[in-house]
């Protein structure tokens, strides 16, 4: 018999509390964090978030960030993929970007 596990990293936003994000990681425990990552280009990562990571970040500033270590771990993982997807989570919705390697993950990005 073959079992599946994974991790979960949940996020939302919560007019009370503002944005919030939770992981589930293997063990089944939940941890409220500032940020989470996961998967198996997360490993190459980890000093890029400790490093870029600040509090109370602009909207830009966040996705900067996801952005940046997206593409690290693109660069150093060959199971991460090539495409950025990044969903905005605000009190105003869920804004979808998508940033492609041909134009090295700049421009809008914006898809809705």
């Amino acid at each position: 018999m073959t079992g599946c596990s994974a991790g979960i990293i949940i996020a939302g936003y919560d007019p009370r509390h503002g944005g919030q994000v939770y992981s589930i990681p293997l063990g089944g425990s939940l941890h409220k964090q500032p940020y989470s990552i996961g998967g198996s280009g997360s490993t190459y990562i980890y000093g890029y978030c400790d490093a870029n990571w600040k509090e109370n970040m602009t909207e830009e500033e966040g996705i900067n960030f996801v952005r940046g270590a997206l593409r690290e771990a693109i660069k150093w993982d060959g199971s991460s993929g090539g495409v950025i997807r990044l969903v905005v989570l605000t009190a105003k919705g869920a804004q979808r970007h998508l940033y492609l390697p041909d134009t090295d993950y700049t421009g809008p990005g914006f898809t809705n």
